[in-house]
């Protein structure tokens, strides 16, 4: 659900981000989103995109998400598969905000890592939308025939694309919630991880996605049947001397 930025690493991305706002606020005579923006000076930007975002993943549906993630681990698909602004008019109404979204915090991750040194060969970082199309078909119930239409590639292309975003959305299924600890700098209403919303939905899309020719004979464990809710997570709003004695 984005890059949330705790210790505030790329706050020089946004100083510049507000004065290119700024500069084309100036040039349309527009004052009003800034008297806006005031209101939200306690909370810092990272946190608020990443608000953003996990509010708009929570609105797509299960084959929704399913396309997003597959832009998240896709490898790219092999052959013509159109530009990037034809991909992106492909997505769905839903799923073209987040992907805007997305690369926000993409690039003030990408800030981050480039800010602290991370080597460039274990850190890249993209969006591929030529898969999402045809990831989302599958998720919604299309037929194999149909996905190798609509993709254009050979069978073993799509049943690898097929089962990296499977495999993807699995794994977001049966994470944990760890949230993420504030610091004394920054506000924090509630415990950030991964939402149980988002959760559940990965669990319902890799449920979609997992039929023949993609079938995953690995099924979800059996322990992470019930998604665990910020109350029940220890440590919030429980003692820990308290848990331990119980």
């Amino acid at each position: 659900g984005g890059a949330w930025d705790v210790a505030n690493e790329s706050s020089e991305l946004d100083d510049f981000r507000s004065a290119m706002k700024s500069f084309d606020n100036d040039d349309n005579g527009d004052h009003d989103e800034e008297i806006q923006n005031d209101s939200d000076d306690d909370i810092r930007q990272p946190q608020q995109e990443v608000e953003k975002l996990i509010a708009l993943l929570r609105d797509l549906t299960p084959h929704e998400l399913a396309g997003y993630v597959s832009c998240l681990v896709s490898e790219g698909a092999r052959g013509g598969t159109g530009s990037v602004i034809e991909n992106f008019m492909a997505l769905t109404p839903a799923q073209q905000p987040v992907i805007q979204s997305s690369l926000l915090a993409l690039e003030r991750l990408m800030d981050v890592q480039k800010r602290l040194s991370v080597d460039e060969n274990s850190s890249k970082c993209q969006l591929d939308l030529s898969t999402c199309d045809v990831v989302t078909a599958w998720a919604s119930g299309c037929s194999w025939i149909e996905a190798l239409e609509l993709s254009g590639s050979a069978p073993g292309d799509l049943a690898r694309t097929l089962h990296r975003a499977l495999d993807a959305l699995r794994q977001l299924g049966n994470l944990p919630y760890s949230p993420v600890r504030a610091t004394d700098q920054l506000p924090q209403t509630e415990s950030f991880g991964i939402h149980p919303d988002i959760r559940r939905l990965c669990r319902s899309a890799a449920s979609a996605m997992d039929r023949y020719p993609v079938k995953d004979p690995l099924p979800f464990d059996d322990d992470e049947g019930d998604v665990i809710e910020p109350d029940e997570v220890p440590g919030e709003g429980v003692d820990d001397e308290e848990l331990e004695s119980e």
